[in-house]
């Protein structure tokens, strides 16, 4: 995962759309079962392997941010779902106001799917820079895909079916998350404490530090950043596919470190991958918010 600083988006130059990869047939894991699982005992959360060069990433925010200046009629006519059942399954831009209810974050966020090419051709036809935007998303997709598969295929063992408990419906439940934090007062929550809604979380790039994770609200630590790498956790639903006492989700929070951002259109941004098995139910937002007390205090890093 690396740092990328991209306040100003006029420095940016367009680059070539991408092509889509198909996934490996055979797994580049370099790590084994027991490093896996040995480390998400240890800090719920593993540091694994994400080779895409930075430049399609940098690329990618970019064309997220001239897609946020659109209108909003335009930012918001991508709207469906791949998955019914829970609303990790939402494709396309949405904004969230702590105003309209406690658990929400500020922030402004578009859920990318492949399957938005297919469903929504005649749209991106006649929008150039919403097509530019998912075009450049899509390689991204592609990437934490195969890069999903492979830890799957690594932790499988024990868990038998977990593979296609992920991959083996039409429309993958994988949606790539782009994120803008608005801004906040330093040593505030950008993100407030939660465990996600999915199965699992790969979180691959931000502009800055200020993830924090653990297992509870007691052992909430820092989160070191390596490049090349993205950060792999666990989900609330994740007993579903894999029912193993001995781990439990990351419970994690975004605090806002660097003062520089605030009063500017942004605070911070991100990208996510959030990974749900099919046929599942999402926990309710009362379990997976659960040890959330309010925010009345700076908070300490």
């Amino acid at each position: 995962m690396k740092y990328i600083n991209i306040a100003n988006r006029s420095a940016f130059v367009e680059s070539i759309a991408y092509a889509a990869h198909e996934l490996p047939t055979g797994n580049t894991m370099p790590l084994t079962h027991q490093d896996i699982m040995r480390q998400l005992r240890q800090q719920n959360y593993v540091l694994v392997p994400f080779a895409l060069p930075s430049t399609v990433i940098h690329d990618a925010m970019a064309a997220f941010f001239r897609f946020l200046d659109e209108p909003q009629a335009i930012r918001e006519h991508i709207d469906f779902t791949v998955a019914p059942m829970h609303r990790r399954g939402d494709v396309g831009f949405k904004q969230r106001d702590p105003a309209d209810d406690s658990y929400n974050d500020s922030k402004a966020f578009f859920h990318f799917h492949p399957a938005i090419f297919q469903r929504c051709g005649a749209f991106l036809a006649q929008h150039p820079v919403v097509n530019d935007f998912m075009l450049k998303a899509e390689p991204i997709w592609q990437a934490v895909a195969s890069t999903v598969h492979d830890l799957l295929t690594t932790l499988q063992p024990p868990f038998p079916g977990l593979v296609n408990r992920v991959f083996d419906t039409t429309d993958v439940h994988i949606l790539l998350r782009f994120l803008k934090y608005n801004w906040q007062q330093s040593g505030k929550y950008l993100a407030k404490p939660h465990f996600d809604a999915g199965s699992m979380t790969l979180a691959i790039a931000e502009s800055g530090p200020g993830l924090r994770i653990g297992s509870g609200p007691h052992d909430l630590t820092p989160v070191q950043q390596q490049p090349g790498h993205a950060i792999f956790m666990l989900s609330s639903n994740f007993k579903q596919i894999m029912p193993a006492d001995e781990l439990t989700a990351g419970w994690h929070d975004v605090i806002q470190l660097d003062e520089t951002f605030i009063g500017k259109p942004y605070s911070r941004w991100a990208l996510v991958a959030f990974i749900e098995a099919h046929g599942v139910t999402a926990l309710p937002r009362t379990e997976t918010h659960k040890w959330f007390q309010g925010e009345t205090r700076p908070i300490s890093p």
